[in-house]
């Protein structure tokens, strides 16, 4: 399972929970705990954009004379 799927279930675990929940204390965890998971998606959504922007690196010539 990939990251983002994984955070997006737990996103909705979450959820459930909060709508479960039976006292204030509760519900405020769960929606800091819902809050977290949404930006850990969104971090690993732009770090997958970054990678992919970035460009290949160049490959560089041998040094002569390096194994003799």
């Amino acid at each position: 399972m990939s990251k983002t799927k994984e955070y997006q279930a737990r996103a909705a675990e979450a959820l459930v929970d909060l709508d479960n929940a039976t006292n204030e204390r509760d519900r405020a965890r769960f929606r800091r705990s819902h809050g977290v998971w949404l930006r850990l998606i969104a971090n690993v959504d732009e770090a997958a954009a970054r990678v992919a922007a970035r460009t290949p690196p160049k490959v560089k010539a041998a040094k002569a004379g390096l194994f003799k």
